[in-house]
């Protein structure tokens, strides 16, 4: 075994290991825990239900259920990219923990690594906490495009996640993270995919949500899932660009980390 392979197993098992830390802090931040695992149900409950039950062209031609049920799949996404784990990393900036890790060998892109792998978990969780929900009541309906499906969810939750930890890296403080990520997630939340459907929005409004990460990563999810829109070609080439952006912010702002 090289010395390389040995130093990437070596880092391997350090991230690994301090993601089982690392989930049960980050399970302690009840904000993002509400808007992950409750605030999606509950209020899929009830838009879900609230639009009739046919086939509506202003839901690109679907049943509204089915359109929130597989756009809610997203809200989690959003709410732990933005509120979570952006609140784990300034706080730890805030009380010297990344420097304390530091002064140990661990960098604070283990750390940061870390905090994605743990995030990716509770993402996978709450989304299937939304689709036993809708399960129970509405029914979740069949995938029409699996393969698309798993590809834009997977880039989706990457790219949000790549910027939250963008976020967190830049922030100061716990506090100002939280802030800045409840600012940030209720707009996208009402206009990528949890609020009303793109055929009711203004054209300002439409315009502000095709500028928004989650409209993209919510928009390649439930398209192939439904079979409806005129393909997720350019969502994913938008994700792509939102993902580049994202791994250039972490890189610089890793630079000023000890």
């Amino acid at each position: 075994m090289t010395a390389t392979t040995t130093a990437r197993t070596t880092a391997l098992g350090r991230i690994t290991a301090l993601a089982g830390t690392e989930g049960r802090l980050l399970a302690r931040e009840w904000a993002a825990m509400v808007f992950a695992f409750v605030f999606p149900p509950v209020t899929l409950l009830v838009l879900a239900g609230s639009f009739g039950d046919s086939p509506d062209p202003e839901f690109g031609g679907a049943l509204p259920a089915d359109f929130y049920i597989t756009g809610y799949v997203g809200v989690p996404l959003g709410a732990m990219a933005l509120i979570g784990l952006p609140v784990v990393l300034a706080g730890y900036r805030e009380r010297g923990v990344l420097r304390r890790f530091a002064a140990f060998g661990v960098s604070t892109l283990s750390v940061a690594a870390a905090q994605a792998l743990v995030t990716i978990g509770l993402v996978a969780l709450a989304a299937v906490t939304v689709l036993a929900t809708a399960e129970a009541t509405y029914g979740v309906p069949a995938v029409d495009d699996p393969a698309t499906v798993a590809a834009g969810f997977g880039l989706g939750t990457v790219t949000m996640i790549t910027l939250g930890v963008a976020l967190g890296l830049a922030i100061r403080t716990a506090r100002g993270a939280q802030a800045l990520g409840l600012l940030a997630f209720f707009p996208m939340w009402l206009l990528c995919g949890g609020g009303p459907p793109p055929e009711v929005m203004s054209d300002p409004m439409r315009w502000l949500a095709d500028l928004l990460p989650l409209t993209h990563a919510v928009t390649v999810v439930r398209d192939p899932w439904l079979g409806i829109g005129d393909g997720v070609g350019g969502n994913l080439v938008a994700l792509a660009a939102w993902l580049a952006a994202g791994l250039a912010a972490v890189a610089l702002l890793l630079r000023r980390e000890p």
